[in-house]
């Protein structure tokens, strides 16, 4: 029997507090589905739009066409206008509300075969993902990247990608960029799914001959975020929020050391030239694993 175990991890921006984050990430390791995204980072609550998005696709993922997308956006816009209307803003803060909230947009779907053990035909074993925007998916076999998505090199990233929005009428223009995929997984497979940041410098340093995964799957709880800060001072990534999952196709049954829980800890404080100390937000927390 195969197994799927997944671990998350994220971070907010050095300098920033935990409830200032505003990426997010999301997974059902009995239904296989797995979501991340950015919110913008100078839109009204794209924090609680991020979530929004994560947590709908793991529960009810919509078909991948741009329609069925858009129909699947409207309550979950109705959602966040209720949530903001419910407290009292002020003015300026209504103003920025109207504009809307806008995240990237990455979701994946194992297609799980049943439950009596794995089947003959490995095509069975597949699995689709949906994107909009920068937030990225890379698949591993046998020590080499199988499968870019959306992005397949550094330099394609930018301060412009596509957006989901709160407003349907941005969303159903953004929506013509909606990239879809679809393949096979097999056992030994690592799905790592990052935002950004992450993502960008897992990009340079594959085109640098790296292999990158091989640091984010040593990681554990207490050095997650030296790692992070690390890669921002020395490595050349961006200083902002991070979210990563990884999906790893195991056969047997043993579950790593967790890498995180689901409570805030403190960001270290000795990293040289950091400025005030952030936390880390769900730094990767035990690993779920369902049987394949």
């Amino acid at each position: 029997m195969l197994k799927l175990c997944v671990q998350a991890a994220a971070l907010p921006k050095r300098g920033s507090r935990a409830e200032e984050y505003e990426d997010a990430w999301q997974y059902d390791n009995v239904t296989g589905r797995c979501a991340i995204a950015d919110g913008a980072n100078d839109a009204f609550e794209s924090r609680l739009w991020s979530r929004a998005l994560v947590d709908s696709y793991v529960l009810a993922p919509p078909p991948g066409d741009p329609e069925s997308i858009l129909q699947w956006l409207q309550p979950l816009s109705q959602n966040w206008q209720q949530q903001v209307n419910s407290v009292d803003l002020p003015w300026y803060a209504l103003a920025k509300a109207d504009l809307g909230s806008f995240a990237t947009f990455l979701g994946l779907n194992f297609v799980l075969p049943d439950q009596g053990g794995l089947p003959d035909n490995d095509q069975q074993l597949s699995w689709q993902a949906i994107a909009l925007g920068d937030a990225c998916c890379f698949q591993i076999r046998d020590e080499s990247v199988v499968t870019y998505f959306p992005v397949r090199q550094a330099s394609d990233f930018g301060t412009t990608p596509a957006l989901l929005s709160t407003r349907l009428d941005y969303s159903r223009k953004s929506l013509a960029e909606l990239k879809t995929y679809s393949d096979v997984y097999r056992e030994g497979d690592i799905f790592v799914l990052a935002t950004d940041a992450l993502a960008e410098w897992f990009l340079r340093s594959i085109e640098s001959s790296g292999r990158p995964w091989q640091l984010l799957l040593e990681l554990r709880p207490d050095s997650f975020a030296d790692a992070m800060e690390h890669l921002r001072q020395h490595a050349g990534m961006r200083n902002d929020d991070v979210a990563l999952l990884i999906v790893k196709i195991e056969e047997n049954s043993f579950i790593a050391d967790e890498i995180a829980d689901h409570h805030v800890v403190e960001q270290p404080e000795h990293v040289p030239d950091a400025e005030p100390a952030g936390e880390a937000v769900n730094p990767l927390p035990k690993q779920d694993v369902n049987e394949v």
